[in-house]
């Protein structure tokens, strides 16, 4: 078996008993039928680069690197050109090979020069010529099967150092072997890609937010002025309008009940729920099937988790609600998105936020609300605040007899401490659910200690036949009716494990805990209004949590050095200027929480915190992070609400950092060491004096959202920076 090359075309001929040499001479001359083949460049159109240069531009897929290295092999062609030039100084080491072979990418490669203040402005002649010569060497070449890409490198000090790059076109190609292996392998895929949900989609991200505002501009929800201003605008500046005018429609009361609608209105709403349920799957229609069944719940809150894969269930109560609105017992709706998009190091337990709510009868503030608290935010990671948004509801309808949570059953409740306080019976109607996997264990211990139910597709799983135990945790469980699921949304820490969850009791009063100070491993002694330190605690010997947030502690003793097991220690909202110089002596904390005091100063400490994880030094009065770079597991860094006015270069070497806030400080700019922080997913730069950001931003490749708001940033920069994180989500 043979692959025979017809221009742009392959086929595979068998050929036996056959001289090699007269087969290619054959491939050589069938190759001329290239120019019937259908170009993705227009040769008119490179002759006029001033006028069709950027579409020209638009084709390729753009790249920066530091500097591009020549590494010759037996797959690949780099054809030299100079820095301005677009002759080839060695073309046969194409046209030598070009008809026994088969290119799939080609790749020009110049650089990022000259600059003018900083910024380059793209040379479209050039490119064009270089086009130009080489389709004139070989038109099979503009071939629109390929990956064409421009390479620019960014290494660059002056004129003779520029020279000294490589700068032309690279021709990527595969041999008839490998061609044909290639060919066997696509034929023998199957189409059947059969993929099995076990856990929480990821939400949220640059995908999510360009399929919604695709989803909006395609609806009849935006006034011609904002659909006017949002053409040919960046995707955060296309966020920014939509979310103006949907605010405004919002805020705007309604004074039409739903049963005066016209029939018009009524189809207008119901169309545009349905078609919000035809873009955002669903596995089953529980929400419909489950409020069919109970229409005596009356007076009822919905408190909906409004989260990437929990779009078609909301869309199902607001879709049931408008076709039975004569009988419907729905007052009001919640929806709650984990946090407006805040990071996932910021959210704390109560106070996540992004929970919005409106009176059921208000159809378009509900439509416009859904679309609004998606675009606000995605959810992030794949727990939620269920409990915090149904407290929160509560307490802005506090008349509902019913509260009914929409929820998801992949999903852990990252506040289930707060469920106690929850005073109604809630109903939880269990999106997801089959038999064979069963109930979501926080969403079945939510529902017994409420003494509300489960609803499924089939039953109403009420008068739960289970017991509870500590936080979130099933003790015993005795119910035929279904299964508590695997997931496990009470993660043991490894302390917990190597120690025993028996011996790992929570002490919250100090005067029991200093009787067993030898089994202490967890005390808790928040909001106590505590002005000293209690003294009996560094006997404590083998604590390994300690929590003494929100007191009016002025200083800590020296003997905190005693505590050496100390992994966890909660210091936030007190009245702390400085640390003890013995806080060197804990070196296996993993967690930190000095936030809300008035430290001026961490550095001393940075070099004995090799295990540190998490540091939340927020909202203090620090001006400098010298050392910052000594942190080498550092996974969520906080350092907003500060002082600090530079950022040490050595900060590339935090590998390992996730989480980077560093909003509302003094900034004047970032060292270009930053663009090494490889693993970071959040940066918050808001609010500080920074005019431009540094070179190569488009190393951040794990890069998720930036934001930049509150800085002085002129438009080019803002271009510049788009340009380089097209897949980041950015904030100005």
């Amino acid at each position: 078996m043979y692959i025979v090359k017809y221009g742009n075309k392959i086929e595979r001929v068998k050929i036996t008993h056959i001289n090699k040499r007269i087969l290619l001479i054959c491939i050589t001359l069938i190759a001329n039928l290239s120019s019937f083949a259908q170009n993705y460049f227009d040769p008119n159109q490179l002759q006029n680069p001033k006028k069709y240069g950027p579409s020209i531009k638009a084709k390729f897929k753009e790249k920066f690197v530091y500097e591009y290295k020549v590494t010759p092999g037996k797959h690949v062609v780099f054809l030299k050109n100079g820095l301005r030039s677009s002759d080839f100084i060695a073309p046969k080491l194409w046209t030598n090979i070009q008809d026994t072979v088969f290119p799939y990418r080609v790749d020009i490669v110049y650089s990022r020069y000259p600059l003018h203040d900083s910024i380059y402005k793209e040379i479209y002649p050039l490119l064009c010529n270089r086009l130009l010569h080489l389709f004139q060497l070989d038109a099979s070449l503009n071939d629109p099967n390929f990956t064409w890409n421009t390479i620019l490198q960014t290494h660059i000090d002056n004129d003779d150092q520029v020279n000294t790059l490589f700068h032309g076109v690279v021709i990527w190609y595969r041999t008839a072997e490998e061609e044909a292996l290639l060919i066997d392998s696509l034929e023998e895929k199957t189409q059947d890609n059969v993929s099995v949900r076990t856990d929480k989609n990821t939400q949220g991200g640059i995908k999510d937010l360009t399929e919604t505002i695709e989803g909006i501009k395609q609806s009849n929800l935006l006034d011609e002025q904002t659909r006017t201003a949002i053409q040919n605008k960046p995707l955060d500046v296309q966020k920014q309008l939509i979310k103006e005018q949907l605010q405004k429609e919002i805020i705007k009361p309604s004074t039409i009940k739903l049963s005066e609608r016209t029939p018009l209105e009524m189809f207008q709403f119901k169309r545009q729920v349905t078609e919000f349920l035809k873009n955002n799957p669903f596995t089953d229609s529980v929400v419909w099937k489950v409020m069919d069944r109970h229409p005596e719940w009356a007076d009822a809150l919905v408190v909906n988790d409004w989260t990437g894969s929990m779009y078609g269930y909301g869309a199902q109560v607001v879709h049931w609600h408008l076709l039975n609105y004569k009988t419907s017992g729905i007052r009001f709706i919640s929806l709650f998105n984990d946090g407006d998009n805040k990071t996932n190091a910021n959210k704390i337990i109560g106070e996540t936020g992004g929970i919005y709510s409106a009176e059921a009868s208000d159809i378009p503030k509900i439509i416009n609300l859904f679309n609004l608290v998606r675009l606000n935010g995605g959810g992030g990671d794949r727990q939620e605040n269920n409990v915090e948004a149904i407290l929160e509801s509560i307490k802005r309808f506090p008349n509902q007899q019913e509260i009914i949570l929409i929820a998801d059953n992949f999903a852990c409740i990252r506040d289930i401490e707060l469920a106690v306080k929850i005073n109604k019976p809630v109903r939880i109607i269990v999106c997801g659910y089959s038999k064979e996997f069963g109930v979501n264990p926080h969403l079945a211990y939510l529902a017994k200690i409420t003494n509300g139910g489960l609803y499924t597709l089939e039953q109403d799983l009420e008068n739960l036949r289970l017991e509870t135990s500590g936080i979130g945790e099933i003790k015993e469980f005795k119910d035929r009716r279904f299964l508590i699921s695997p997931i496990n949304c009470s993660p043991r820490p490894i302390y917990e494990l190597k120690y025993g969850k028996e011996s790992f009791k929570t002490y919250t009063n100090y005067d029991s805990a200093f009787i067993e100070k030898d089994k202490v491993r967890q005390l808790e002694l928040k909001e106590m209004d505590l002005l000293k330190w209690p003294v009996g605690i560094s006997k404590m010997r083998n604590l390994l949590t300690l929590n003494l947030s929100k007191n009016k502690l002025k200083s800590i003793p020296n003997n905190v050095k005693q505590l050496e097991l100390l992994k966890d220690i909660n210091l936030a909202n007190n009245e702390l200027t400085a640390l003890p110089k013995t806080f060197t002596k804990l070196t296996s904390l993993e967690n930190l929480d000095i936030s809300f005091n008035q430290l001026q100063t961490l550095s001393l400490f940075f070099s004995n915190w090799f295990y540190l994880k998490k540091l939340n030094a927020s909202n203090n009065l620090l001006a400098g992070i010298d050392g910052l770079n000594q942190l080498k597991n550092i996974q969520y860094l906080n350092l907003s609400f500060n002082n600090i006015a530079e950022l040490p270069a050595e900060i590339h070497q935090l590998k390992r950092l996730v989480s980077l806030d560093l909003s509302n400080n003094k900034l004047l700019y970032l060292p270009r060491t930053i663009s090494g922080l490889s693993k970071i997913e959040e940066l918050n730069l808001e609010n500080n004096n920074i005019g431009s950001l540094p070179p190569y931003l488009y190393r951040l490749r794990k890069l998720k959202t930036l934001n930049l708001a509150g800085n002085p940033l002129g438009e080019k920069e803002k271009d510049r920076i788009r340009a380089e994180l097209p897949q980041v989500e950015i904030t100005f």
